[in-house]
């Protein structure tokens, strides 16, 4: 971690994203794994498989992992919506207005929107125990809006 003009510059845990991506690559609701991609070069970006979502509600499904080596990360689970995007984002960081663990809530995870938060220690322990069961759910979730 580097201080450059006030702000702090993380350095991406690299190795953690690249096992994240090979992880979450065998998940059956995961279409396409991009490691480190041009537009987001400290990411890795998971695609959700199209059919489990109502295609005229959702034209296409994300989540974004950010992972640093002093232990902050930042998932963000994106619904692009034909012509909007409905997105949540799970954190760890410090911040001056939230718990170190804290959550931006739909539909546009503004910083206003968070909450505190106690996740499990390991990012792949919030992957597995909040953030995949979460998807689930809300996978469940488009599909009904579908049904009213």
């Amino acid at each position: 971690m580097t201080v450059t003009g006030g702000r702090t510059k993380r350095d991406p845990n690299r190795a953690l994203l690249r096992e994240v991506a090979a992880t979450l690559g065998d998940e059956r609701w995961v279409s396409q794994t991009a490691v480190f991609p041009s537009n987001r070069p400290d990411s890795v970006v998971c695609t959700v498989q199209e059919q489990y979502y109502p295609r005229q509600f959702v034209s296409r499904t994300y989540l974004e992992i950010q992972s640093y080596t002093n232990g902050d990360f930042h998932v963000t689970y994106v619904e692009a919506r034909h012509e909007t995007e409905w997105m949540v984002r799970w954190d760890r960081h410090e911040s001056d207005d939230y718990a170190r663990d804290h959550f931006h809530g739909p539909p546009d995870a503004h910083h206003e929107d968070g909450t505190d938060r106690s996740y499990p220690p390991t990012l792949f322990g919030v992957l597995s125990q909040e953030i995949v069961p979460w998807l689930y759910d809300r996978m469940g979730s488009v599909w009904d809006e579908l049904d009213r």
